[in-house]
């Protein structure tokens, strides 16, 4: 046999270097892509699990308070609601669903009982919605446009509710186009359908649309963006609310009685005027109503706002002193929570980018030094904290969610700096350590939130012409940061779907991409793109497909994900076998069980199951297993579950029941080592021996 157990369940081997190559031509660019030999699935799992639980901190304290509430129902721009097996999340112009099964183009839910009484309730009439439900008595589809987040959606629902009392959501999934003629419309229904994010799909959906109606006494709303024309339907464009009419009327609702002083109704009137969208109105009132609830004051409440804290941001960067501050309050607004060396270093990188730029006469004339660090941290009102003996110092600010808010000030409101903003970003997330890394791409995907367009061609586009993996990287999550605005989530699916079909770095960045919160909205069609570069484009994206697909890995999703795995090892040859041994290896080398991510074995048996295991434990390349841990993984991640797992004991006797020549000789020897070396029962070891000469 070609294959030493010894060899097999060796020790970890630590985690090769991110290969540093210079950006290249296109014909050079496969050099970037060659396989790492020998990685440890085992330690590999253990980073990615650290890796993924710092992003998700670092998202927390990026986004902070600025998102509403997760149960905060509004519905004059934002709702938040349950679905059969997952979540509905549906921003104005925005709707996403994450089930975690295997999903068709849409989903059609209908409004509860809850909701409409909800729409009902705290409704501020507008004329454009006298003017939707004036067509619908003899229009079956209309068209309601406007600008984003202005509470179009809750002008829809009222006047299909108000036309015929039953009222749905047709929701599109990830960058899926709607497809009409897939739909069942029932008479009597209204359906409500967002195609902001698509305006390109609106002529094709709607011409669908009116024609799957043609039988079906129902009516269609079509949300679309603003100015748009069409020959199919009537065009209404939507009048929001006024702010001060939302905030009354959902304050009657939320605190029935309430009476506000008149200092504290002239604070949240400042406040009102500076907010854009009814969404933002409704999340205002939710929190009036809470100081109201539990007897803190309304402007301890405001201070907390994101327009009060904008608003001392930019007065600190008036201040001229100290020199050094604006550069430091910039760096800790990027790497907010790593240690003081990095946090300063950045600092003192991105003053003598500025001094560089803006020097005049080109004298000798260096930086301010000498400026002491508490000087900066009261500037930024930040704290360091020590991290143990001999482990240095890292700053924090004391309202973390000051960090995002700086951000934004200084690239909204600095348009001076900001070239040499984007050269010092680019040069940290290349020159700085892994957590460097997640903060600095977090920091662009925030950025991406206020100007798409802008931070695709100064980032995204740059860092997808390279080939260094890290840049890949910084990208990836730079794509995952903006995704958590659920009003950007779509666009998101839309870019990915685009790279998908770009180059191979485009392609190495949207798999990474997709292992976040982007691939669980729309797990189908991850999994398509995974499948699709698995089979056609070699090997050089195995690994990377492996490592996301790991990600994707849920209760929820487990089915999917395995019926995926099952049909690349029947229907995509050697290419197929390779990757589904890959990604089946780190789904049995789940270091850490979850309720959320349970181990395979915890799980009721999958009809695939025996198929995955067979295909790691046996699949050869040059006379070599391509995942040589994987016997060690049925013995300590598998086989040490048989007596109390049902799940185990099914399907491991099927694998030992099922081998060929060549791997009956290898399950036996193994068999002989573990039993020698005392890991497995004799009379567990006398079973699959026996179930072994019987095959």
């Amino acid at each position: 046999m070609s294959d030493s157990p010894l060899g097999a369940a060796g020790s970890e081997v630590p985690q090769l270097e991110e290969p540093l190559v210079e950006d290249a031509s296109s014909e050079e660019e496969d050099e970037t892509f060659r396989e790492p030999d020998n990685r440890s699935i085992r330690h590999e799992m253990t980073v990615s699990r650290q890796e993924w639980q710092e992003r998700r901190q670092s998202l927390a304290d990026l986004y902070g308070d600025e998102l509403p509430s997760p149960d905060a129902r509004d519905l004059s721009g934002r709702v938040s609601n349950r679905v059969k097996k997952g979540s509905v999340y549906f921003a104005q112009g925005d709707i996403h669903v994450g089930q975690g099964r295997s999903q068709p183009a849409v989903t059609i839910n209908e409004l509860t009982e809850t909701e409409i009484a909800d729409v009902q309730r705290t409704l501020i009439p507008t004329q454009s919605q006298t003017e939707v439900r004036r067509l619908l008595d003899s229009r079956r589809l209309v068209l309601l446009g406007g600008a984003a987040e202005t509470g179009k959606a809750t002008t829809a629902l009222a006047a299909l509710l108000d036309w015929g009392g039953r009222v749905s959501w047709i929701m599109p999934h990830g960058a899926s186009t709607p497809n009409p003629r897939e739909w069942k419309l029932e008479s009597g229904h209204g359906y409500l359908l967002d195609l902001v994010d698509t305006p390109a799909a609106v002529d094709g959906v709607t011409t669908g649309l009116k024609r799957a109606g043609v039988n079906a006494d129902c009516r269609v709303i079509v949300l679309v963006p603003e100015h748009v024309q069409s020959s199919i339907a009537p065009v209404i464009e939507h009048d929001p609310p006024p702010n001060r009419r939302v905030f009354t009327k959902h304050l009657s609702v939320q605190a029935s009685g309430t009476r506000l002083a008149a200092e504290d109704q002239q604070m949240l009137d400042e406040e009102l005027r500076a907010l854009t969208a009814p969404w933002q109105v409704v999340e205002l009132v939710r929190q009036v109503a809470a100081a109201v609830e539990s007897g803190s004051s309304i402007e301890t409440m405001l201070n907390r706002r994101f327009h009060r804290m904008r608003s001392k941001v930019g007065k600190d960067l008036e201040r001229r002193r100290p020199t050094l501050g604006r550069c430091f309050m910039t760096s800790i607004a990027v790497l907010h929570g790593l240690p003081e060396a990095e946090i300063s270093g950045a600092a003192l990188a991105l003053a003598e980018r500025l001094d560089e730029k803006w020097r005049r006469d080109h004298s000798p004339k260096p930086v301010q030094l000498w400026e002491n660090l508490p000087a900066w941290l009261d500037y930024v009102d930040a704290e360091a904290t020590p991290a143990g003996p001999g482990g240095g110092r890292s700053i924090r600010l004391r309202r973390p969610e000051l960090a995002s808010v700086m951000l934004r000030v200084i690239w909204e409101d600095q348009p001076t700096i900001r070239d040499s903003l984007v050269d010092w970003l680019i040069w940290l997330g290349g020159e700085g350590s892994w957590h460097t890394r997640i903060k600095v791409g977090h920091a662009v995907g925030k950025l991406a939130t206020f100007d798409f367009a802008l931070v695709n061609e100064r980032f995204l586009e740059v860092w997808s012409r390279s080939r260094r993996s890290r840049d890949h990287q910084l990208a990836a999550l730079a794509l995952e940061a903006a995704a958590e605005d659920p009003s950007m989530t779509r666009r998101v699916h839309l870019h990915l779907d685009s790279m998908i079909h770009g180059n191979d770095a485009k392609k190495a960045i949207a798999i990474r991409a997709y292992a976040s919160s982007v691939g669980l909205s729309a797990p189908d069609q991850a999994l398509a793109a995974f499948k699709t570069l698995v089979l056609t484009r070699g090997a050089k994206f195995h690994h990377d497909v492996a490592q996301s697909l790991a990600y994707l890995y849920r209760r929820s999703t487990a089915p999917t994900v395995m019926n995926h795995l099952a049909d690349w090892i029947s229907h995509g040859g050697a290419a197929g076998r390779r990757g589904a041994a890959l990604a089946f290896g780190r789904l049995a080398a789940l270091s850490v069980s979850s309720p959320e991510r349970p181990h395979p074995s915890e799980l009721d048996p999958h009809p695939s199951l025996v198929m995955l295991w067979h295909n790691a434990l046996s699949y050869e390349e040059e006379g070599n297993l391509v995942v040589p841990e994987s016997w060690d993984l049925l013995l300590n991640e598998w086989l040490r579950h048989y007596d109390e797992r049902p799940t185990v004991r099914e399907i491991t006797d099927q694998i030992f029941s099922l081998t060929d020549v060549r791997n009956a000789e290898r399950a036996l020897l193994y068999l002989r080592l573990w039993r020698h070396h005392g890991e497995i029962s004799a009379e567990l070891h006398h079973h699959l021996r026996q179930l072994v000469h019987r095959s």
